[in-house]
């Protein structure tokens, strides 16, 4: 299976869900904004990543962790992502989770200020700082997706129509 944790930039919210999902981060407990800044894929990710899944590791089922930056083009990409997964008979190996809807506004303006004006030395710490506000939130969808790949394990699902997670 390949999970495919997706934001806008592929910076932020994607890169700690997936890490979060790899056990890097843990589920539960305080994390600091400097191990959130230490993660080496965090606020490194340019536009002109956007569009090109970058794989991140594998979890404890074998199944591939990736980031992905869709810009404002998200539902198009989801879209045809999964329309090329049906007809190449890949639908049920790909679940693609929107991390985008699990974080606030000063994730959003830090992430701004670091990768749009270049202010990486404000933009940075305050994405950060937003991401440690979004965690519950963060973990919650993590844990949702973990528990449907057990489930689905468990069920023993085969065919399965295209995944995605708002």
């Amino acid at each position: 299976m390949k999970i495919i944790y997706h934001c806008y930039g592929r910076a932020h919210s994607s890169v700690v869900a997936s890490q979060l999902h790899l056990g890097n981060l843990p589920m539960v407990g305080p994390v600091t904004k400097e191990a959130i800044m230490a993660i080496p894929e965090f606020d490194l990710a340019e536009a002109a990543d956007w569009g090109e899944p970058y794989l991140v590791g594998r979890d404890t089922a074998d199944n591939e962790v990736y980031i992905l930056g869709l810009n404002s083009q998200a539902p198009i990409c989801i879209r045809a992502m999964l329309s090329l997964a049906g007809h190449v008979g890949q639908a049920d190996q790909i679940l693609l989770v929107n991390t985008l809807a699990a974080i606030g506004l000063k994730t959003r303006i830090g992430g701004f200020m670091s990768k749009k004006l270049r202010w990486h030395r404000i933009g940075k710490p305050l994405a950060a700082s937003g991401i440690i506000s979004s965690l519950p939130r963060l973990r919650q969808l993590v844990g949702t997706v973990q528990e449907e790949l057990i489930r689905k394990v468990q069920d023993g699902e085969e065919e399965d129509h295209c995944h995605y997670r708002r």
